[in-house]
């Protein structure tokens, strides 16, 4: 009877994760789909603190994962620590008397797949609602690369969605995915779709099971008083400012032409 009970309360999960070949393939085949398209950015900012009277610069360095979106070399990246005003979202400070800061971002090197070449780029935008931004590689030397293309594709609670980033250096870039769920739908501060499971990265697209990108992960701040938040958010968001959303094709799109005339404007 032991035995039979837990194999009922395990069975369901059993069930979700462990994947039958169909499902391994179609993941697999995302992944080798995808993966040419995810680049790695080294990236280096200055810092500037001011206190009272005193000024403190510092030099930041860190790395960031990004999507090739045009065959010239224009990337998606997250931008949170790229700008002053998205970094002041993210951790919910504002300047005053007694301190301020300034980032400046310094370089950007891009890497594709596991190469050792770096190709020296430029911050074209960034948006600081949504903490993203956008680089442009100066130079490709004749390299040619497939852009990614975003499909219109209606999101919908429930449905499956994943990423692909990759892994650090030390283990040779290695691609991987990661695969979330649609569990929510919100029209304000602008519409957006709410996402459990590991997907966290954010700047990157996120793909239906066809492995189309449908849309990018961003963090959305609901901009409420501090006692206007319920425990049950916190709780479940681990913040009580914001939580992570997929912003659809419709919304990105306009984002990204902008940027390409930006980016075109400044050469």
């Amino acid at each position: 009877m032991r035995r039979l009970w837990l194999w009922t309360v395990c069975a369901p999960l059993l069930a979700w994760t462990q994947a039958t070949p169909e499902t391994s393939n179609l993941y697999k085949q995302i992944l080798e789909k995808v993966q040419p398209n995810i680049v790695t950015v080294r990236v280096v900012i200055k810092v500037d603190v001011k206190s009272e009277d005193e000024t403190e610069s510092n030099e930041s360095k860190f790395t960031l994962q990004g999507v090739v979106l045009t065959s010239d070399g224009l990337i998606l990246v997250s931008g949170v620590l790229l700008s002053s005003e998205s970094f002041k979202q993210l951790v919910g400070l504002e300047d005053d008397d007694q301190m301020s800061f300034t980032i400046t971002p310094q370089s950007f090197k891009v890497i594709f797949g596991s190469e050792t070449k770096e190709y020296e780029a430029k911050l074209v935008a960034t948006d600081s609602q949504l903490g993203i931004g956008f680089l442009k590689i100066t130079n490709l030397d004749g390299r040619t690369i497939a852009p990614i293309t975003f499909s219109d594709e209606e999101l919908s609670i429930g449905k499956e969605v994943l990423t692909v980033s990759r892994l650090p250096k030390g283990f040779d870039y290695a691609p991987y995915f990661v695969s979330g769920r649609i569990i929510g739908e919100v029209s304000k501060p602008r519409r957006a779709f709410l996402i459990e499971g590991n997907v966290r990265t954010l700047g990157l697209p996120v793909y239906s099971t066809k492995g189309e990108a449908i849309g990018v992960l961003v963090l959305l701040q609901h901009g409420l008083r501090e006692e206007e938040v319920d425990f049950g958010f916190r709780t479940s968001f681990g913040d009580d400012s914001r939580a992570a959303f997929v912003l659809p094709t419709a919304t990105l799109r306009p984002l990204i032409e902008q940027a390409v005339q930006r980016a075109a404007s400044i050469q």
